[in-house]
């Protein structure tokens, strides 16, 4: 009976000093995620406080404070790859927890935001989505329409409009639900909300948000939105029409503004004196935007317009100098800037993309356990295939070691071949076609073949699925006579064709757009313009030699040789 009280007293003490000790995790953690929102903090010696806590929880054995000790390490490190390590580590232990509100939300809404601010559109997106899911799991209302916000703006970036404008009005009459209205979400969403209607030219609707949003902001004080919501009316003011009224809005706002604001009212200053006929005032703002691109290499997609203006003054002046500089440089942004806001459209869908939502839950697992797994049945599957197999690697190895250099030589070559471009040297072919046997009067061939060198300098043939007719109308004929002089002066069927120059596409650009270089397979094929993955690596491996596999690892290799 003694032992049986003394056991039960002990089981009591050691439960006691348990729950003690989480109690304590729990107040260090919260009071070092306190303590790091404190700028005098340094990010080393956040680390190391981190470090400790990790260590703390660890010895515990509990996800929920292994998961707390990595996201601490992640809240102040600005290294991009540790921050999202350490982010995808916290996640990792938390994803199972039931009930609680903070993990792996917090995680997931800190990785989302380090994306988005790194440029990287669609992972940003799919942790949004996650953190929906998580914040809704939990009941945790308010981070579930934060969320829901800068899905919003995703939407509103790539021109979703009508689910852009469907979630910002959600998160709207949320606010407005509240018993206590959180005054600067409420103008946030309000803001965005009004962006999406001048740029929808649903202008009564703007100016309404804008009248509404100004007010509220003058009765707290807030010279914040005071401004934003001026600025907004004043780009309201000029879709309507009214472009003096639309200059002194914008004048009025710019000296509150922050630095990428100021560049979007200038640019739109210049939109309005054009309209009035002072071009060369707007042309000096619309230089602006050109030398903001160059110093940041970035540019919100609607001010490229900028440079249509830049061509089109060029044009008028015949300065060829200057326009082939500014076309150039809209080429540039086509082919660089818009490729994350393209591949994002095409994957945000209704309901938050749950397609990709469910897709980023594969690819987190696969990161996070994946790896593991196979790493493990390919050990057991070494272990007894070993001695079946030694004698043939060995004999494979010569075979492998040519069959490399086959593929290195083709690379360099494919290589070669795409950078050999000679710059400012326009040369003009007077060879005389060699008459062709194919029924058709000799004028209209040359007239065609003209025609479809323009249209291989453009990028219509990325348009997945344009049929033989499509290009016909393009370059003015009818589909039996381009089918017969693509056969005859290209040497290939219309389909092969196509997919040579998309394949050329992809060669070239990959080389100075890093964006291709971090896409799936899948992605690539879809961008420029292939319906799945299988038909894009037979056209790639016809084309090239080679698999696209191997050509973009080569390409990344390469890259990280300059760096």
């Amino acid at each position: 009976m003694k032992n049986l009280i003394l056991y039960t007293c002990l089981i009591l003490i050691g439960t006691t000093v348990f729950a003690q000790n989480e109690n304590d995790l729990l107040k260090e953690y919260n009071k070092l995620k306190k303590q790091f929102r404190d700028t005098s903090v340094s990010s080393e010696d956040a680390k190391i406080l981190g470090r400790s806590y990790l260590v703390k929880a660890q010895k515990t054995g509990e996800n929920r404070f292994i998961g707390r000790g990595y996201y601490l390490l992640a809240i102040k490190n600005f290294e991009f790859k540790e921050r999202i390590q350490y982010l995808d580590s916290s996640i990792y232990y938390t994803k199972d927890i039931k009930g609680d509100q903070k993990f792996p939300l917090f995680p997931y809404i800190t990785k989302g935001l380090t994306l988005y601010y790194n440029k990287d559109y669609p992972e940003a997106l799919n942790s949004y989505l996650l953190a929906v899911d998580a914040a809704q799991s939990s009941g945790n209302a308010t981070a579930e329409y934060d969320m829901k916000n800068n899905i919003a703006i995703l939407k509103r970036v790539s021109q979703e409009y009508d689910e852009a404008e469907k979630l910002l009005i959600e998160c709207m009459l949320y606010e407005e639900s509240k018993d206590k209205m959180y005054v600067n979400n409420y103008l946030y969403t309000l803001l965005q909300l009004s962006s999406v209607y001048y740029e929808t030219a649903q202008t009564e609707k703007a100016t309404a948000l804008n009248t509404k949003g100004i007010k509220l902001a003058q009765a707290n004080k807030n010279d914040f939105f005071y401004y934003a919501f001026t600025i907004n009316e004043g780009i309201n003011s000029y879709v309507k029409g009214n472009y003096e009224v639309s200059i002194d809005a914008i004048l009025k706002s710019i000296p509150h503004l922050k630095a990428d604001d100021v560049l979007v009212a200038e640019f739109y200053l210049g939109k309005n004196y054009h309209a009035l006929g002072k071009k060369q005032k707007a042309i000096d703002y619309f230089k602006k935007v050109d030398t903001f691109y160059n110093k940041n290499k970035d540019l919100f997609p609607p001010l490229r317009e900028s440079y249509v203006y830049l061509i089109n003054n060029a044009k008028a002046k015949k300065d060829e100098r200057k326009e082939l500089y500014y076309t150039r440089q809209l080429l540039k942004i086509d082919s660089t800037i818009h490729a994350d806001y393209r591949y994002l459209s095409k994957n945000i869908s209704k309901k938050y993309d749950i397609p990709a939502y469910v897709a980023s839950k594969d690819r987190l697992i696969e990161k996070l356990e994946g790896k593991n797994r196979r790493i493990t049945k390919e050990k057991n599957w070494i272990v007894i295939l070993g001695s079946i197999l030694g004698i043939l690697i060995i004999s494979l190895l010569g075979y492998y070691y040519n069959l490399k250099k086959r593929y290195e030589k083709r690379y360099n070559d494919i290589i070669q071949q795409s950078n050999a471009i000679i710059e400012e040297e326009i040369v003009v072919k007077s060879t005389k076609l060699q008459a062709v046997p194919l029924g058709i009067d000799q004028h209209i061939v040359e007239e065609v073949l003209q025609t479809l060198d323009t249209f291989e300098k453009g990028e219509a043939y990325l348009i997945n699925q344009i049929s033989l007719k499509d290009v016909a109308k393009i370059v003015n004929t009818n589909s039996k006579y381009l089918s017969k002089i693509i056969n005859s002066h290209k040497n290939k069927n219309f389909a092969t064709y196509i997919n040579d120059l998309r394949v050329d596409y992809l060669v070239n650009h990959i080389q100075i757009d890093t964006k291709y270089q971090k896409y799936t397979i899948r992605a690539i094929a879809e961008e420029i313009g292939f319906s799945n993955p299988e038909g894009f690596s037979r056209a790639f491996q016809k084309k090239t030699g080679l698999k696209p596999s191997y050509f973009i690892k080569k390409v990344r290799e390469n890259e990280q040789k300059k760096q």
